[in-house]
């Protein structure tokens, strides 16, 4: 498994039957980083090495993802993948959870939190949502152009023929949504597909992309819908670190979501970088990251440990 620059140990835990795939690195409180699609726990592989000296790192790959199992035919909604991220939790036994989240991870992420509060220590956001504009009584939902671009993956047979058959997602949607593709370098590009070799392995990241909300009526929407909701004026601490050249996630939900989760830090925003910051500003995101922790435990607790 050790692509792309991949070297850390992987576990394996038993979710509704199936092998899930997840890091667990150092001692400390939970770190808890969730992924988006099409990538895998890959993506913090910047970021585990260094926080893992003073936090507990755990990057599960959803079902369906990285290098847990890949059923055919399963139920890879964004519902179905939160109550397996339930199921995680709680089998594992994590309280005090921060949480980093990227893409369709905060989604899922977000979606769990509403409803595991308790569990929940601090949020930190990266070019992802939990919410829509009708939250706070904007009904003007205008979704993005990449998302009307990738609305042919609906087709049947299209999108199997893309996604599926030529690797669509990663070999060109990443790389538009980056803002300086030279800095998806080849070993990225073979760390991000080392799971992802055959067509059968495709199959989730097919799913999650036709489950894009177009349309209110798209069950996803009214699940952003109930997630804003609960969140809302949730003064859980958080942090919100953007790529403003994301052709996804726009810079305007930035405003969105420290209206959402009002006991903020400032937000950090990289303009040059895109969807995949990590990728593109991987020393930024990560001294922003250990800022926040390090602020949160000295106010909170002066004792604790934190990275210097």
């Amino acid at each position: 498994m050790q692509n792309g620059g991949y070297k850390f140990n992987s576990k394996y835990l038993e979710i509704e039957g199936y092998n899930m795939h997840y890091l667990d690195e150092g001692d400390g409180e939970v770190l808890l980083m969730l992924h988006g699609n099409p990538t895998w726990c890959y993506l913090y592989r910047h970021f585990i090495p260094d926080l893992s000296l003073a936090y507990r790192c755990i990057a599960p790959d959803f079902l369906g993802f990285g290098w847990s199992d890949k059923p055919a035919g399963e139920d890879y909604s964004l519902q179905a993948q939160v109550q397996r991220l339930a199921l995680f939790v709680e089998k594992i036994g994590l309280t005090e959870i921060t949480l980093v989240l990227h893409d369709i991870g905060g989604i899922i992420g977000l979606a769990w939190a509403a409803e595991h509060k308790q569990l929940v220590k601090r949020l930190i956001i990266l070019n992802t949502s939990g919410s829509v504009p009708a939250v706070w009584g904007d009904q003007r939902y205008l979704p993005p152009w990449s998302y009307l671009v990738l609305w042919p993956l609906r087709i049947p047979g299209l999108g199997e023929l893309l996604v599926q058959g030529f690797n669509f997602l990663q070999r060109v949607v990443m790389p538009l949504a980056f803002s300086n593709r030279r800095l998806f370098t080849k070993e990225a590009r073979r760390g991000f597909r080392a799971p992802y070799q055959r067509k059968a392995e495709r199959g989730a990241q097919l799913s999650t992309v036709r489950q894009i909300p177009i349309l209110k009526s798209d069950p996803v929407y009214h699940m952003l819908f109930k997630t804003g909701h609960s969140l809302h004026g949730w003064r859980v601490p958080t942090q919100i670190i953007w790529g403003m050249k994301d052709p996804s996630f726009s810079p305007k939900l930035i405003k969105d979501l420290e209206r959402l989760l009002p006991n903020h830090q400032p937000s950090l925003r990289l303009p040059g970088a895109g969807h995949f910051l990590t990728e593109e500003q991987p020393t930024a995101v990560l001294e922003k990251i250990k800022e926040f922790l390090s602020y949160e435990i000295e106010t909170q607790d002066p004792r604790k440990r934190h990275i210097n």
